[in-house]
């Protein structure tokens, strides 16, 4: 076999984020929109973790924790990239153009 014999962080940053996932499915629905917001915030920012971490579970943490961070800033002039909000009434550092349901709303 050739090509790769090791998983890239990002590809593994993605294994993760889909474990999560499948987990979220299996929550309270009153958890599942948190449970989906963190698989959100994992894939923000796994490209650029990519260059900086070797473990795929480090990137995804770190790139949950920088969106946290970012969403209880304050505003002091920042934009949130993309102008809008995966989650309606939060802010959010990343859009996906993905619909969500929002607390109060239930899966069907």
């Amino acid at each position: 076999m050739m090509g790769r014999s090791f998983q890239s962080v990002r590809m593994g940053v993605n294994d993760i984020a889909g474990r999560w996932e499948r987990a979220a499915r299996s929550m309270r629905d009153e958890d599942v929109f948190y449970a989906e917001k963190a698989v959100a915030m994992a894939k923000t920012y796994a490209s650029e973790a990519f260059y900086a971490f070797d473990d795929p579970l480090e990137a995804a943490l770190f790139s949950v924790l920088i969106c946290m961070c970012r969403e209880h800033e304050p505003d002091h002039g920042h934009a949130v990239p993309g102008g809008g909000t995966l989650f309606p009434g939060l802010p959010s550092c990343h859009h996906t153009g993905k619909p969500s349901r929002g607390p109060g709303n239930r899966r069907v």
